[in-house]
């Protein structure tokens, strides 16, 4: 039987010779001589008892035993190929970095324990959070200054491929010492009920809106998306809000609730992330607007293993509502 190393250690110089149908230009694409090649190609023919390239063709041509040579050889190339991209691959999962940009919100109160098993299972791995608005993190996205994003918004630039991660809900944020509350008490959640409030006979009816019409509301500004939908809620409920305030975090607006400066349409999130309170209650709102659907973004041509895993994490841990 012969050898395997007849077909491993020299194939690189017999698939040159072949790719090249010449000895000479083989040799220089190898960086070695012609004579030391021609006999390293020989030997090999040798032990195999075949020749491998009809040396009296100009170009050169290979044999029918060359053919089949070459062939396996190219098999054998490609699985080293393949085994050094999944290690290199390997390596990288154990020491890179990924970039993920989302809102402030996302970024401080979910993102990090989202995370916590990916990291676990990546400890050599770097997750670098940046803050932004979509526009301005699409843009990123397309230069490849990040890997993945996780936005309200569905980006609009070609290239970047999104897939619906979630339903989130928006809620309406009251501050508790507010008249009105009393009059809304068969609607209204207290911060434990508006935890509970898919549970079996949790529930409450959605919230007459234009109650509140003439209450003041603190309004996200134009670059986050419930700017849009709140005032279209209103309107749809018949009027336009009474704006005291223009933020541009949503935890500002959240706060500023709890000290009762104004109602605001939040994500139904929030409570989950922040410390009880009895100083603000929730109302579910009756709009198609008050579900919207939060998209993860990547730029698929950019696609690494590592980020292939973090994407696959991401989607087995999205909540669909």
């Amino acid at each position: 039987m012969l050898s395997m190393n007849i077909l491993s250690d020299y194939k690189e110089y017999i698939y040159a010779v072949y790719r090249e149908r010449s000895f000479s230009k083989a040799a220089q694409v190898l960086h070695t001589s012609q004579p030391w090649l021609s006999a390293k190609v020989k030997e090999v023919e040798q032990t195999l008892g075949a020749s491998l390239f009809d040396r009296s063709t100009s170009p050169l041509t290979v044999t029918p035993a060359g053919e089949y040579y070459v062939a396996q050889a190219q098999k054998m190339m490609q699985i080293e190929a393949e085994m050094d991209q999944y290690f290199e691959e390997l390596r990288q999962a154990s020491a890179g970095r990924l970039r993920i940009g989302s809102s402030m919100f996302f970024c401080t109160y979910v993102l990090p324990a989202l995370l916590a098993g990916f990291q676990k299972d990546h400890p050599g791995v770097t997750l670098t959070f940046e803050e932004g608005a979509t526009k301005i993190l699409s843009e990123k996205l397309l230069r490849g200054d990040l890997d993945v994003i996780l936005e309200a918004e569905k980006p609009e630039q070609a290239g970047i491929r999104s897939l619906l991660w979630e339903k989130e809900e928006i809620l309406l944020a009251v501050p508790a010492r507010y008249e009105i509350n009393r009059e809304l008490e068969a609607y209204r959640y207290t911060f434990d009920e508006v935890l509970k409030r898919d549970l079996p006979g949790c529930g409450k009816p959605p919230v007459p809106l234009a109650r509140f019409a003439d209450q003041p509301f603190l309004l996200l500004d134009e670059t986050n998306d419930i700017h849009d939908r709140c005032l279209a809620i209103c309107r749809n409920a018949g009027f336009t809000p009474a704006v005291k305030l223009q933020l541009t975090q949503m935890m500002t607006a959240y706060y500023l609730a709890c000290e009762g400066q104004g109602v605001s349409m939040l994500r139904a999130s929030i409570p989950e992330s922040v410390t009880p309170t009895d100083s603000v209650v929730f109302y579910q709102l009756d709009d198609p607007l008050a579900v919207r659907d939060i998209y993860l973004s990547y730029v698929r041509l950019r696609d690494s293993n590592l980020k292939k895993q973090l994407i696959g994490y991401l989607e087995d841990r999205a909540e669909k509502i």
